[in-house]
């Protein structure tokens, strides 16, 4: 397999040591650090103008439930096996609120970062569903 040899070059900020220049990626592998104006001993195929961009590493989380976020200490589904943790959620779960998402998304995604989380694939099922009662003018969320 020919895979290319990246040269990321010249990030605005990156974590690892004397690599101010940049980073030199063959495949998934990083084959060499480029240290403070200096230029890769690698031969290049392709230039990546990280000027603008900040190089971290990080891990990647591929199933999460953002939502769940808000729920994880929910006392009655405490200790419990896979399903009956399931049963004890529905009932809080149907009744979750538009804003109670975004806020539980903001959470889950700064524990992962501060945990070392840099990407992370959100499974997301709940939506909330606008009910309108025009019998009994009530309108609410569930």
């Amino acid at each position: 397999m020919n895979q290319a040899t990246i040269w990321v070059k010249d990030p605005l900020a990156i974590s690892a040591k004397n690599s101010k220049s940049g980073i030199v990626i063959k495949g998934q592998e990083i084959i060499e650090l480029v240290g403070a104006g200096k230029a890769p001993l690698s031969q290049i195929d392709e230039v990546y103008d990280a000027s603008e961009s900040v190089v971290l590493p990080g891990l990647i989380n591929t199933h999460h439930h953002f939502y769940q976020t808000l729920t994880r200490a929910y006392p009655e589904a405490l200790n419990k096996e896979l399903f009956p943790w399931l049963k004890s959620h529905y009932k809080v779960w149907a009744h979750i609120q538009p804003e109670m998402l975004a806020v539980s998304t903001e959470l889950a995604l700064s524990e992962l970062l501060l945990s070392g989380c840099t990407t992370a694939s959100d499974h997301h099922y709940l939506f909330p569903k606008l009910i309108d009662c025009t019998m009994c003018n009530i309108t609410w969320t569930s």
